[in-house]
């Protein structure tokens, strides 16, 4: 008899493990494939939170299995883009970027300018509208450094905080893109326009500058930090639809350095990289990102702009945006395109770190001239960066 059952026994026991076996290879070749916002998801997929999705897109076991989703409060205690989350009370940063193209980055290593030329013909900016309408609804006392800022600020260059957060805006993702480290000089100042309250200015620290002061240096304002929503006297509620927030670069004599190719920007977009892939496998189980009755753009414009709060992974991530564009909005496959745009504008260090040419009349309150600290040094920009007087005078043009 015990000759007999031993066989048998473990017969069952194979009977039993050999779909276990044929589970565990499956289990180790998870493929995903999206359409909208659903993720299919192939044999043994999980979630962070322990459960599974089926084939159909439902979800089963986990901690939370009627709420996957974690978009609307935070995973991990804090939200994964809180310390990019931008306020409209405290915009500026030790270190801005652009996103430049490659035509651009060798201009500008070649001595030309940081701010993009003139469109022939003149095209209204939206800066120029903003200060338009700021110029017909502020006091008297404002009036002037308003109008010095329509003559001054015709051209400007995009800055942000983020440079992830300008890379679709304006470009494809299948064009290489550089993005340029901005170091704004000490003594530069920034005006603020939002809310639909007067312009109030401030320094690189954040720090409040007065009216009077501004007024008499406009030579010491770098940027314009501005909201293009419906509260901007002038505008109506459809400014939801093309809204925006920018850091608008208009004079460049209040630049310290830029910095292109340097293992320091790497780092940094190897960071943002990083950060983009954990939202993701945040999104991933979202049935919907779906917010409000309207566009994304609408939604985060008129809706989360109006009132600063980083406490969930959704809002954090639209207080770091500039341009909440429809490729921004948190899909699975927005978030894909746009992680695979940074990976391939990765690059080998090779640091260039200059200074902008000095332009007319703008090189007072510490302007620099002449060369950078770190470019090569058989160009105009390279050396140790010598050039500008201590008090900002002119330097040796390029």
């Amino acid at each position: 008899m015990r000759r007999t059952s031993r066989p048998s026994r473990w017969l069952r026991r194979l009977a039993l493990l050999g779909p276990c076996a044929l589970a565990i290879g499956a289990c180790d070749r998870p493929r995903f494939s999206y359409s909208n916002d659903v993720p299919v998801v192939g044999n043994g997929a999980s979630s962070s939170f322990g459960g599974s999705f089926s084939s159909s897109g439902s979800f089963t076991g986990g901690s939370t299995p009627t709420d996957p989703c974690a978009l609307d409060r935070s995973v991990s205690g804090t939200p994964i883009f809180a310390k990019q989350a931008i306020s409209n009370q405290l915009p500026v940063r030790p270190e801005l970027y652009a996103q430049l193209t490659d035509a651009e980055v060798t201009a500008l290593k070649q001595g030309g300018s940081l701010l993009p030329p003139l469109p022939v013909p003149p095209v209204a900016s939206t800066l120029s509208q903003v200060l338009t309408a700021t110029l017909s609804s502020t006091t008297e006392l404002r009036k002037p450094l308003i109008q010095k800022l329509q003559a001054r600020f015709k051209s400007t260059r995009t800055l942000w905080p983020n440079p992830w957060a300008l890379r679709l805006v304006d470009h494809p993702s299948s064009e290489h893109m550089n993005p340029v480290q901005i170091v704004l000089n000490p003594n530069a100042w920034v005006v603020r326009i939002f809310d639909g309250g007067p312009p109030t200015i401030v320094d690189v620290k954040n720090n409040l500058v007065s009216i009077d002061e501004a007024t008499a240096a406009p030579e010491r304002i770098a940027a314009v930090y501005y909201v293009w929503d419906d509260r901007l006297p002038g505008n109506s509620a459809s400014q939801c639809e093309s809204g925006r927030r920018e850091l608008a670069l208009g004079n460049e004599a209040m630049v310290d350095s830029f910095s292109i190719g340097t293992s320091e920007i790497l780092a940094r977009l190897t960071s943002d990289i990083a950060d983009l892939t954990s939202f993701f496998n945040v999104v991933r189980p979202c049935a919907s990102v779906e917010r409000g009755t309207g566009t994304f753009r609408s939604f985060t414009v008129c809706q989360t702009w109006h009132f600063f709060d980083a406490s969930s992974e959704y809002s954090a991530y639209q207080w770091a945006l500039s341009s909440p564009t429809e490729s921004y909005k948190p899909k699975t496959q927005n978030l894909a395109i746009l992680i695979d745009a940074l990976k391939n504008d990765r690059f080998e260090p090779d640091p260039f770190v200059g200074t902008p040419p000095l332009t007319v009349n703008e090189g007072g309150a510490g302007g620099a001239g002449g060369a950078g600290a770190g470019g090569a040094p058989d160009t105009d920009l390279g050396g140790a960066g010598a050039g500008g007087t201590p008090a900002g005078g002119a330097g040796s043009p390029p």
